[in-house]
């Protein structure tokens, strides 16, 4: 049964999850942006399976509060379908909006035309020749339409490139479709998905849209992270990374969240972050990411199988009645006074002669 003190359980727990990595974060040692993706996209995840624990996996009481008053649970028992109409209306908002954001994907792969450039493609050939890249299973498309590339898709993604791309230099292409191909191989479509979930079940919590927004800050990262890996010079990709955002600045916000590489409010880090000689931008090593992942999801079951117990209210006691109090016995009459007879006066006595 779903009540307030549920609903308030759901919102703290998911919180303290948020919580407990974001200071796990703090302590590690420079990680890499890789390794901070993979867990910041597990965090959301179980934070959109919390609601799920809660309510359906044992749980065990740990703290007893005291008992409630009647008068207090009969008020909270009449709010509830006042906040589950507000969740409905909060979800139905975060939904519509990621709704609008895959039919404006949509329109530009409806207005898009088969990759013709002969200068993308060969460069696109070369690094999945290098690379071991089966290219073949994406959809290449050109747009004249967008001024970045840009991808998309779990099943089958999707590859977007500016028709004005093949004007470029020889390296950045090459840097603009390996950061898109990193993408696709880490599959971080998927994980935007995940945020966007947890971000309509949660959409109250501001802690998970922050962990929302890390999660993607960090996958553009960790794709830059790819770029220089491949040999590309700091310096160069930097530039790259700054003219393909002027040349997107004037396009509406839907359209630039679009286009991955110069995404959000977060260029900045990331031009701080590629110019660091001492950032870390290996790939995280199976070991470390399962045993992070594994210690997060048994700290999260922990925390939704801990419930709190409330003492039921005392039953009420009926008010003892009050004994009826005996009629005072009407006090006798006074007898009367009988009056006091007439003195007569004496008569005065002769003196004696």
């Amino acid at each position: 049964m779903v009540d307030l003190l549920t609903i308030a359980s759901i919102a703290l727990k998911t919180s303290l999850v948020v919580v407990a990595v974001g200071l796990l974060s703090l302590t590690l040692r420079r990680p890499s942006a890789a390794f901070s993706h993979v867990l910041w996209t597990m965090t959301l995840a179980l934070c959109a399976l919390m609601p799920l624990g809660v309510l359906f996996l044992p749980s065990h009481d740990v703290v007893a509060l005291p008992a409630v008053p009647t008068t207090v649970v009969r008020a909270a028992s009449s709010s509830i379908s006042i906040i589950v109409f507000l969740w409905l209306v909060g979800s139905s908002i975060v939904l519509l909006h990621g709704l609008l954001a895959t039919v404006g994907l949509a329109r530009w792969r409806l207005h898009a035309a088969p990759l013709t450039s002969t200068r993308w493609a060969a460069t696109l050939a070369r690094i999945s020749a290098a690379h071991g890249f089966d290219h073949r299973r994406l959809q290449v498309l050109e747009s004249q339409h967008i001024s970045g590339p840009c991808t998309w898709g779990v099943m089958r993604p999707v590859l977007l490139l500016p028709t004005i791309g093949d004007g470029w230099p020889e390296s950045a292409r090459h840097a603009a479709l390996m950061h898109e191909l990193a993408h696709i191989e880490r599959r971080d479509s998927m994980s935007i998905l995940v945020a966007r979930l947890a971000c309509a079940l949660h959409w109250y919590n501001p802690l998970v849209w922050l962990a929302a927004q890390r999660v993607r800050s960090l996958q553009e990262r960790a794709c830059d992270d790819a770029v220089l890996r491949s040999g590309a010079m700091p310096s160069d990709y930097a530039q790259f990374l700054l003219d393909v955002a002027a040349h997107t600045s004037g396009m509406a916000p839907p359209a630039r969240a679009a286009i991955g590489m110069t995404h959000g409010s977060s260029l900045r880090a990331r031009i701080v972050a590629i110019l660091d000689p001492q950032a870390m931008r290996s790939r995280p090593g199976r070991i470390r990411v399962v045993a992070a992942c594994a210690a997060l999801f048994v700290f999260t079951i922990f925390l939704a199988t801990i419930s709190v117990a409330i003492e039921p209210p005392p039953p009420e006691q009926p008010i003892p009645s009050i004994p009826a109090i005996p009629a005072i016995p009407a006090i006798p009459a006074i007898p009367a006074i009988p009056p006091i007879p007439a003195i007569h006066a004496t008569p005065p006595v002769d003196p004696i002669q």
